[in-house]
């Protein structure tokens, strides 16, 4: 191995010795002679460690002394960029952190000084002064798309039970590192132990302080101290600079050593949302898989520019990428931007754009919170600084002879049926144009519904000449360096081994170690493993083919249209800068942002693929990050966003200042995407725009034109289902409905002026001509009734509970959703 491999080895497992330890079995007599002197003090965890490499790793055995020494005085250069990038991690002090837990006698009863089970950071989050809820723990298990493994408890195991679930979990994970093939070289072993990682570490608590709450992840802190030696080791420190940066001596610990990069893509609503109703279907799910790949593409060409490790790329998704990397200068990112504009500019016409922004940062920055927030703020800022220069890193005349060239083909040929766009490649479907690049984002569509497995190779970057590449989804990875290959089943991937070093990833199961993928990754020696949530969910018709908008449409109760959803985490920049409050650093950032896409990424996939097994279809278009945007019937799309924000308030243990909005438009079948998304996002701002007490709360959903909080909207949905059923079995007529809804206008128009004139309070009812109606027309009805009939009843509490300001305020919402849900329509 050369040195930089070995610092990539040893910073990232120079802490597994702690799973190791924590089963309550000793290490092996080699290292028992081992003491304090040798490997510092709180530094017994890295005899276990030692030799964890020894015996899983024998090829890495060079990483065993900075894995031994990275807690006592530092020697050799390795071990004090090992140690120093342990230390910036997680912002902790070293003397701080035991390897066992202290125990107390309190009442009488035996204590410990807390928990070596992790908790969940969202418990930690704090905004304005909401409290957060109790401590919530993760299981000890390997991580599954399951409930019961996703969901935190509140209730810690026992001392006994949790180093039974410790040796359970440790067995696992070395049972899988002994099936790694032997062939395998450096870098397709290092990424499939980064994978193993996160399958078994991500429940397990980085370090056990006696004054905090171990809420960071081991995986997460073992990755992102890999990333800070890597980019430590890039930055080229003199062994002087070093020595002053362990030390904390000024002015070396002020000056900025690193980088933190953000690239945002830009001009993503319309590339993905310009289209037509026709096909849209089609191609949609291939439109914003391709936009998660090239994220994913253009964090790669970074790393590849910098001679940096993946683990480098501490995020991708939802358009925007960050990563880690040794300190640039304004040229070297000058040039970085200008290589994207480049390759932008050509495979896209511009219609996509990345906003590359950076923040230097000094050792000082990564150690006080305050500072670190300073930073990731000012890095945001610059960010949409960029974001309004689109190319303005290209030389002018460069950028003019780019975008004023003509474009399209003109003359008589009619535009795309799918994106309008003129192309002078495309093929005739009923009559009809698809350009290539639709034609090709179909094609991506169908094979991501198919695909069990995702190949990534990284290839020497080549720029489509033609307009048929320049056209295709696949010119653009390949002018960023990365080639994909979608794999349908196990059969298929005795192909991959031709096509030589790459990365073998199970879609959305983290179980990846399968005999055919082992035996694929021995036969080439140069592919890694790993898993890859997607959020791949798409409807298909018996026959296997997407299912259209026309079919969704029709596919549920009452009447007929479609129900887009947009949906997201309110306030969400705000908690990454403030909700840690002095807890902030680079790991527990990693532990928010992983612990979010387990959400949005991995969960949330495996509820909208329970509707489609229901025969419910349901269009999940977009998930990750922290937003969603999905299609089913209008009616399916309501409940699924209510389900929704319930399990995202169970997955974050009901902490207040954590909570989704979301924004449902109901249109026809036959509107164009572009109108939909547009109506959709219109929703999501006024459910963010949901106020109380002239404060803007947000934490909302907005539903045929009615903002309601979440609880409303429950309610909301079971008093739909009562009133509709007694429409439906003709307990009650229809008309009902309508009257009901002309009394909820009142109401509404009564509240509006009250509102005008300041007379309104908070939690008051508006009394008015509504009311003397409602009585009157409740009363009316219940006398064509049996007073002990079920509908009589149902009258008789609606007449009653209208004196709650709450039932007034929504009566007009559940009037309008069970008339359309009870609608009879005529089918074909």
């Amino acid at each position: 191995m050369s040195d930089y491999q070995t610092l990539l080895v040893a910073s990232l497992l120079h802490d597994i010795g702690k799973f190791w330890q924590r089963t309550g079995e000793s290490h092996g007599p080699r290292y028992a002679p081992y003491g304090p002197e040798d490997y510092g003090r709180h530094g017994a965890h890295a005899k276990w460690s030692a030799e964890t490499i020894e015996r899983f790793f024998p090829t890495w055995t060079a990483a065993i002394q900075p894995v031994l020494r990275h807690h006592a005085p530092p020697q050799d250069r390795l071990t004090q960029l090992v140690t120093l990038a342990d230390r910036l991690s997680a912002a902790e002090r070293d003397d701080s952190e035991s390897d066992t837990p202290r125990t107390a006698v309190t009442g009488g009863v035996k204590t410990r000084s807390g928990q070596r089970q992790l908790v969940s950071v969202f418990t930690r989050l704090q905004l304005d002064g909401l409290q957060p809820p109790p401590p919530a723990y993760w299981p000890l298990t390997p991580l599954r798309l399951e409930p019961a493994v996703l969901f935190p408890i509140k209730q810690p195991v026992t001392e006994d039970q949790e180093r039974v679930h410790y040796r359970q979990l440790w067995e696992a994970f070395t049972n899988e590192l002994r099936k790694l093939p032997q062939a395998l070289d450096f870098p397709a072993r290092f990424v499939t132990l980064v994978h193993l990682l996160a399958r078994f570490c991500w429940c397990i608590p980085s370090a056990y302080f006696q004054q905090a709450t171990p809420d960071i992840s081991l995986y997460d802190h073992l990755r992102s101290t890999c990333a800070l030696a890597a980019a430590l080791h890039q930055a080229q420190l003199s062994d002087q600079t070093l020595q002053a940066l362990l030390a904390q001596r000024v002015p070396e610990w002020e000056q900025p050593c690193l980088t933190l990069i953000a690239a945002d893509i830009t001009g993503v609503q319309r590339f993905l949302y310009t289209l037509t109703a026709a096909r849209a279907a089609r191609s949609l799910r291939g439109r914003s898989f391709f936009l998660q790949l090239v994220t994913e593409a253009i964090g790669r060409w970074l790393l590849r520019q910098l001679d940096l490790p993946l683990v480098n790329l501490l995020y991708a998704g939802g358009g925007r990428c960050y990563l880690l990397t040794q300190f640039l200068s304004d040229d070297a990112l000058t040039t970085l931007r200008q290589q994207l504009d480049r390759i932008l500019l050509t495979t896209t016409d511009g219609e996509l754009y990345v906003a590359l922004a950076a923040r230097p940062l000094s050792c000082a920055d990564l150690s006080v919170p305050e500072r670190f927030r300073t930073a990731w703020t000012q890095l945001h800022e610059s960010l949409q600084a960029f974001k309004g220069r689109k190319f303005a890193d290209l030389p002018a005349e460069e950028l003019a002879q780019n975008l004023f060239a003509p474009r399209g083909i003109g003359g008589p040929e009619p535009p795309c049926a799918i994106c309008r766009r003129e192309a002078p490649v495309a093929r005739l479907e009923d009559d009809e144009r698809i350009c290539a690049r639709c034609d090709s984002f179909i094609d991506l569509g169908s094979e991501l519904r198919r695909a069990r497995w995702l190949f990534l190779r990284e290839i020497d970057p080549v720029v489509p000449r033609t307009p048929r590449e320049q056209a295709h989804y696949r010119g653009l990875l390949a002018a960023l360096g990365l080639e994909l290959h979608l794999i349908a089943n196990d059969a298929q991937l005795e192909r991959l081994v031709a096509l030589g070093r790459g990365t073998l990833l199970r879609v959305d199961d983290p179980d990846f170690l399968t005999p055919p993928a082992l035996e694929i990754a021995k036969q080439s020696g140069s592919i890694g493993l790993g898993f890859a949530f997607l959020a791949n969910v798409v409807p298909v018709e018996r026959d296997g083919s997407v299912m259209e908008f026309e079919t969704i449409a029709a596919s549920g109760p009452g009447a007929r249209g479609l129900g887009i959803l947009r949906m997201d985490v309110d306030d969400l920049g705000r908690l990454f800068a403030l909700g840690l409050g002095e807890q902030l650093s680079l790991s527990r950032l990693a532990s928010l942002s992983g612990g979010l896409r387990l959400f949005f990424e991995g969960y949330l996939a495996t509820r909208a693929r329970q509707y489609n097994d229901q025969q419910k279809p349901l269009y999940l278009v977009y998930s990750g990050g922290d937003d969603v945007f999905a299609v089913g019937h209008w009616h399916t799309i309501a409940h699924f966003a209510l389900e929704l924000r319930n399990d995202f308030r169970s997955f974050t243990s009901g902490n207040p200042v954590l909570h989704l909005s979301a924004g449902v438009a109901l249109v026809p079948e036959h509107a164009p995407l572009y109108q939909a998304a547009e109506e959709a996002k219109e929703a999501l701002e006024a459910a963010k725009a949901r106020s109380e007490n002239g404060r803007v709360v947000k934490n909302a959903i907005t539903f045929l034109g009615r903002t309601l909080d979440w609880s409303q909207f429950e309610q909301v949905t079971k008093e739909v289902r009562e009133l509709a059923q007694l429409i439906e079995h003709d307990l009650l007529p229809r008309s009902l409905l309508q009257n009901l809804a002309a009394v909820g206008l009142l109401y509404d128009q009564a509240r509006t002026e009250a509102m005008w004139r300041g007379t309104l309070r908070p939690g008051q009812l508006v009394y008015g001509r509504w009311l003397w109606l409602a009585t009157y027309l409740l009363s009316r009805a219940r006398e064509r009734l049996a007073d002990s009939s079920p509908a009589a009843a149902h009258l008789a509490k609606l007449q009653h509970d209208l004196r709650d300001p709450a039932l007034a305020e929504r009566l007009r919402l559940v009037a309008r959703w069970t008339q359309l849900v009870t609608r009879r329509e005529d089918v074909g």
